[in-house]
């Protein structure tokens, strides 16, 4: 049971001491100036927080480097979510946060300086004489949904160039992809800034649990030990330290590269979707979640196509053919609109650690491999474009020929394409060397001969590879040749318009509620302004003139379809002579009547 030592309202439980004093290494004195508390009932959390936030738990000020803004972290008692250990205060503005007690060393010292994400941290260092700059999140270093991203404000009051910056996350910064991203952007920004930024590379406990900055220095660590640690940022494989420690995610990636091996990739459309499956799958290595049947793997879908050089249409088709094969289904149970869908990759294995039924299909060079590691240097490679002669063509519904200019005339792009893009990773993971018939097998095609005549001689050509008989080996520099290549075929302009223009895309989304709409001339003859200024026409009619309409068609019954001109004329008639008497329609009400026919596409006459 939690105890409180006395009834003021900003003390600390026993459980929140054993946490800040030991778990931490913070010195009393320093919790007391950043004012830690325990929130015992409800009313004791920051009026900040929504209600739905309100829980017990331990209250955390923090303090900007602007010395004026300020703002409250909670970390509950028992979270609202598995995974939230802190909760911000809803809309509340980001900001960094330093102890009061180092504030005038971070705006205007010389000394090293400390980056970490949690107030914890910050104070552990603090404790030991060294200033500490302290990130609510990894991603919380820049603002909010900024494209391009930059600096929180916050960073002006901190003094960067020419300074030491020690960036010190948590040891599983090297197998997290989103936590290895924010490090390495947060590095870039840094140094733009002038600063001098080295990295932590802490090792995980015994145990395997990550360990932090605290949990260093509480384990008996020192600052200067803490800095012999940090060295310039270089980039992980994080794929590749992710499958090393844990045996789950390599032994259902083993599976996923065998199936990827032994599936017959038939057609265009097959080999739009193996490259789009191996993307899957390279995503699944660095930050997939091993599930009950496979692996999960969070993934927009404007990316994925970027990375297999397919457009979004031939995306989705190439996701519905790996859908019907039983390779992949879409988990998006829960998914809020804005944000990234998710796949299941379908994995198994019959025993731990063995390999599946399905290992006959491979050939054998393609069986010695690890996994992680199946050598596909290759970029992906997109298919010829076809030329394209334009014509203008009629306008829409009528026989007159378009008098606006054409388009441009686009000529015909000879381009290598998936196929040839399959054959390279074939030799590349057989070693750079296979015979025919061996790269026949691996791709599961009946003729080799088909292969040497179709579509070697275009990758000879490029000096991409040789054929020596029957033996087919990749050439020295294969991957310069290949790049070549790419861009004579144009491939390399289109990636990056294609790159730009999902960036366009994105930015449009991402800020649809800020952009005001364009505003569009009437295309009617003879009218002008814009259509966002006509007034809307009513789809329901008034109880006097729906009457009105009603006598109308009356009259029109008995008298024959058009008897009614719309004029001064036929109300008078209306009035005298129609089967239901007393109604002469003023002007205003025919236009509202006319307009409310013409809208739901009735006749008026």
């Amino acid at each position: 049971m939690t105890y409180y030592p006395n009834r003021e309202p900003e003390t600390l439980s026993d459980s929140h001491r054993r946490m800040l004093f030991e778990g931490s290494g913070i010195d009393p004195e320093i919790a007391r100036e950043r004012g830690y508390y325990t929130a015992r009932r409800r009313h004791e959390v920051p009026d900040e927080f929504a209600d739905y936030q309100r829980r017990l738990g331990l209250v955390i000020p923090t303090y900007s480097p602007d010395g004026e803004t300020t703002g409250h972290q909670l970390r509950p008692n028992k979270p609202r979510k598995p995974k939230l250990k802190y909760e911000s205060p809803q809309r509340s503005r980001v900001i960094l946060d330093v102890h009061p007690r180092m504030r005038e060393e971070v705006r205007s010292g010389d000394g090293d300086l400390f980056v970490v994400e949690g107030t914890k941290k910050g104070d552990a260092l603090l404790s030991r004489g060294a200033a500490a700059v302290t990130l609510t999140s990894v991603w919380m270093a820049h603002v909010p949904k900024s494209k391009p991203k930059r600096l929180l404000p916050c960073w002006d009051h901190v003094r960067l160039p020419g300074r030491r910056v020690f960036i010190a996350f948590d040891s599983d910064w090297r197998r997290k992809d989103t936590v290895h991203d924010a490090l390495e952007w947060l590095v870039g920004a840094l140094e733009e800034c002038g600063a001098d930024v080295r990295v932590a590379y802490l090792e995980d406990a015994p145990d395997g649990k990550k360990v932090g900055a605290d949990d260093y220095l509480a384990g008996g660590g020192t600052v200067t030990q803490l800095k012999a640690l940090c060295r310039k940022f270089e980039r992980q494989d994080v794929a590749r330290i992710r499958l090393s420690r844990d045996e789950n995610l390599r032994t259902a990636v083993e599976d996923l590269e065998r199936r990827f091996l032994a599936a017959e990739w038939k057609g265009m459309g097959g080999a739009s979707a193996r490259d789009v499956y191996l993307k899957l799958i390279e995503a699944a290595m660095r930050h997939g979640k091993v599930v009950e049947d496979g692996i999960r793997v969070k993934k927009a879908q404007g990316p994925l196509a970027l990375e297999a050089k397919v457009s979004t249409r031939t995306l989705w088709k190439a996701l519905g053919r790996l859908e019907e094969w039983g390779l992949i289904y879409r988990d998006n149970e829960g998914r809020k609109p804005d944000k990234s869908g998710a796949f299941v990759m379908r994995a198994s294995v019959s025993q731990y650690g063995e390999r599946g039924a399905d290992e006959g299909n491979v050939t054998p060079p393609l069986q010695a491999y690890d996994p992680g590691d199946l050598h596909l240097r290759a970029p992906r490679l997109m298919w010829s474009s076809p030329g394209y002669k334009p014509r203008r063509g009629t306008v829409r519904e009528t026989r007159r020929v378009r008098q606006s200019p054409p388009p441009e005339r686009r000529p015909a792009v000879k381009r290598l394409g998936k196929v040839r893009g399959a054959i390279l990773d074939v030799l590349d993971a057989g070693g750079g060397v296979l015979t025919l018939q061996e790269i026949a097998d691996a791709l599961h095609r009946k003729r080799a001969r088909d292969i040497r005549r179709r579509n070697l001689p275009m990758l000879e050509e490029a000096a991409i590879l040789t054929v020596d008989g029957d033996v087919v080996t990749l050439a020295a520099g294969w991957l310069d040749r290949l790049e070549d290549a790419r861009e004579l075929g144009g491939e390399v302009e289109a990636e990056e318009l294609a790159r730009r223009r999902y960036k366009q895309k994105s930015r449009g989304y991402h800020n649809r509620q800020q952009v005001e709409p364009t505003h569009h001339h009437v295309n009617i003859p003879g009218a002008d302004g814009h259509v966002e200024d006509l007034e809307r026409i009513g789809s329901v009619l008034s109880k006097t003139d729906s009457r009105t309409l009603e006598a109308i068609r009356a009259f029109e019954d008995k008298y024959g379809r058009g008897a009614f001109r719309w004029d001064r004329a036929s109300c008078k008639e209306l009035f005298y002579s129609g089967p239901i008497e007393g109604f002469w329609p003023e002007p205003e009400e025919l236009r509202r009547i006319r307009d409310y026919l013409t809208a739901t596409k009735g006749a008026a006459a």
